[in-house]
């Protein structure tokens, strides 16, 4: 047996010496990786570190309004180790390239004589492939800061845009479909999943509109990845339309003029004569040189040849393509829901995206030449040569209801009376009309606390949800009739805590206007002062909902000899769901709010916000957080607090449905003044202990001896001497007394 053993061990020392030797001498052992596996550190430590990691990857959110990267939204993972197809970059397991191994530069010049014709130098094809279906208008990208200086130069300036360009692309790389999730994206759709489950629908949209906001409206699929130089020129439209049957030159004039900066030679140049170019120049308002990717413009004596020789290792994403987040949510990506959440979760955040659109729509007449144009409409309604008529404002009111058992007053803010009437109504010569209608709900949670625990020394607190709800009528007055000229009120704009007024671009109202309260947060401007106020005032033509159609905006007499004579309401359907959802002809619609997925919309003369500038972009979110957002309906809560508030451990965890106890009653939010703190507890309670104890131990020595003493008893004969001098003891209920021996 101990031979068996040695013989093992030398053949073991062999075998390693054998593996550790070379030429007689130990090989050292192989570095150890200091990265975790699937970081890309770990692979290239692994190989050798003579790889770069490739960085124009698709998976990342993008706002396809403002053209802008937004949160990650798919996870990379290095485990596999991959590369592109040349091997000289590192790229993820989710991600495959195509190199396009074509070295073609590609030069080319475009004119554009519209801001809506402009179409992105990086991410035209994903402001194409936008992917949803809103009706006829393309506002993709005609937030990004791109767009809006082509816009405020063409309109300022008067002027047409030219764009010549130079692309390198080397690399496209595509996303895998059903590509992990990134894990906090992945997360927030399951709580937003977990909202619509609980029927929480208000929080569930709340949540959506976030998602939007941290996450953009898109994901980037594909990229290209390579290099752009461009020159971006305003040139006056009287050049332009000088040429205007033959545009060719104008863009011919350009590129010469992009040609002239690089030092290209003539086999780069196009035909056109010096005359052209000269004129062009001589027209040229603005010009703007962009180097993306590739070494840095310097403005001497830089050629496209030093340019395009640097471009390899700084290559930057020069087009992108992608489709809306929610295509993202699948039974792949979310295996652990339910197969039934995942429609109805697809839906809330595809209205979210579609209400981000909504919300950044302005309508209006965008012809220059028009008298109608309006300088913050980005989608032409058709209102550019269209008669107006005046029509009258008899305010706006507001009804409420409450139901329930709150002791709070839901209905505080939801009620608003006509300052025309004093009251809930509508002046003489008005007509109410139910704009919409909805409802606002709250929790209460009621604590009810006593003596509780070891010697009632504790507080055992049970907090109950109440449940309460509001239902609130909102309505506008429209004239029946001929009124009088100035009746009525003056319409200063709408806003709302989340959107600015267009007319102000604030959350507030003009000067000489006040706001009177409509919905849940709308803030509708009014003035009744007409030597003031007119000059700050916009005409108005109605407002229209989900729910109810304007009666304005019905068919209007064909003579407009007097604007100011009104239709008469007898005229109109009597059911207001026939009234058309749109705006009389002169007048833009525009969107004031969202409530409830129910938009609201009202009608202002085409140009009325025309001189107010360029509007920010809103982000969402559009509405405020339910109250009852983090309220679970029909669950009692059931916390132990620690003393001052410092940690909170749910009972309901442990079993303990009906009670919360707390260890410090001063440790309550309410401050009651009676409890004591923990260490007095502690003191209190051992001194009770131990008096407790000790009265135990002397009632228990009493009572033996008492029971001892009252033992019935009788001698027993002494086997040997005969002698009765042994006692007997019975558990008897009675005594009897006998004489006892020593």
């Amino acid at each position: 047996m101990l031979g068996g053993r040695v013989l093992l061990l030398v053949l073991v020392t062999i075998e390693i010496t054998s593996g550790t030797e070379v030429d007689g001498k130990p090989k050292p052992p192989p570095p150890v990786n200091p990265f975790t596996p699937g970081d890309s550190n770990w692979c290239a430590f692994k190989m050798g570190g003579n790889v770069a990691r490739f960085e124009v990857l698709p998976g990342l959110g993008w706002d396809n309004l403002q053209n802008k990267e937004a949160g990650m939204l798919v996870q990379y993972n290095y485990s596999e180790c991959r590369t592109t197809d040349d091997g000289r970059y590192l790229i993820p397991d989710g991600v495959f390239t195509v190199p396009l191994k074509s070295s073609q530069l590609e030069v080319f010049g475009e004119l554009f004589q519209h801001w809506n014709n402009f179409t992105s130098t990086t991410s035209s094809s994903v402001n194409v492939e936008a992917g949803l279906h809103l009706g006829s208008f393309g506002i993709s990208g005609k937030y990004s800061h791109e767009s809006e200086s082509v816009r405020k130069h063409q309109i300022m300036d008067r002027s047409v845009t030219t764009r010549v360009q130079a692309r390198y692309a080397r690399y496209s790389a595509l996303l895998q479909p059903d590509t992990p999730l990134n894990p906090a994206f992945r997360d927030r759709l399951r709580n937003i999943a977990y909202y619509m489950q609980t029927n929480k629908t208000n929080m569930a949209r709340y949540h959506s509109q976030l998602l939007v906001r941290d996450y953009g409206t898109h994901v980037i699929s594909s990229v290209q990845a390579g290099a752009i130089i461009s020159q971006l020129d305003q040139i006056k439209t009287t050049f332009s339309n000088s040429y205007s049957m033959d545009r060719r030159q104008v863009v011919a004039a350009a590129s010469a003029s992009f040609m002239n900066v690089f030092n290209v030679g003539a086999e780069y140049k196009h035909s056109t004569s010096t005359e052209v170019i000269d004129q062009y120049l001589g027209n040229r308002t603005h010009s703007v040189i962009n180097a993306i990717g590739g070494p840095v413009f310097q403005p001497n004596n830089f050629t496209l040849n030093q340019w395009a020789s640097g471009l390899s290792g700084d290559l930057v994403a020069v087009d992108k393509s992608g489709y809306p987040i929610y295509e993202l949510i699948s039974a792949q990506t979310l295996p652990e829901l339910p197969p039934s959440i995942l429609f109805p979760l697809i839906q809330t955040v595809k209205s979210a995206v579609e209400e981000y659109y909504k919300f950044n729509i302005y309508r209006g007449c965008t012809d220059l030449d028009s008298p109608n144009f309006s300088f913050i409409a980005n989608v032409d309604d058709g209102t550019c040569e269209s008669p107006e008529t005046n029509y009258k404002f008899g305010g706006v009111y507001q009804q409420c209801k409450q139901s329930g058992q709150l002791s709070q007053n839901l209905c505080n803010g939801l009620v608003q009376k006509n300052p025309l009437t004093g009251a809930q109504s509508c002046p003489s010569g008005y007509e109410s009309v139910l704009l919409n209608e909805g409802t606002r709900s709250a929790t209460e949670s009621r604590r009810s606390c006593h003596h509780c625990g070891f010697l009632g020394l504790s507080h055992c607190c049970d907090n109950n949800n109440v449940y309460g709800s509001a239902k609130y009528q909102s309505f506008w007055c429209v004239a029946q009739d001929h009124v009088n000229q100035q009746s009525g009120f003056q319409f200063g704009g709408i806003y709302t805590n989340k959107i600015d007024n267009p007319l102000t671009q604030s959350r507030g109202c003009p000067l000489y206007f006040h706001p009177l309260k409509l919905g849940l947060g709308m803030q509708v401007c009014v003035s009744d002062d007409y030597e003031l106020g007119f000059r700050y005032s916009v005409p108005f033509a109605g407002l229209f909902s989900c729910m109810t159609g304007n009666p304005l905006a019905v068919h209007q007499d064909t003579s407009f000899k007097n604007p100011d004579i009104l239709q008469s309401l007898s005229s109109y359907p009597k059911a207001s769901n026939n009234w058309p959802r749109g705006c009389p002809t002169g007048y833009s619609m525009h969107l004031a709010t969202i409530e409830n997925s129910c938009e609201i919309n009202y009608c202002v003369k085409a140009n009325a916000f025309s001189d107010k500038g360029l509007p920010p972009v809103r982000h969402p979110p559009f509405m405020d957080l339910p109250g009852n957002a983090y309220v679970d309906s029909g669950i009692s809560e059931e916390y132990m607090i620690s003393t001052g508030g410092e940690t909170w451990t749910d009972l309901t965890l442990a079993n303990q449905p009906n009670s919360v106890e707390e260890a410090d009653r001063r440790g309550d939010s309410q401050g009651n003044e009676d409890g004591l703190s923990s260490g007095s507890t502690a003191a209190i309670a051992i001194v009770i202990t131990l008096v407790i104890l000790a009265t135990v131990a002397m009632v228990t020595v009493m009572y033996r001896r008492h029971q001892r003493s009252r033992r019935p008893y009788h001698r027993l004969p002494n086997p040997e001497t005969g002698a009765e001098n042994w006692r007997e003891y019975e558990a008897t209920g009675h005594t009897e007394d006998s004489p006892q021996t020593a």
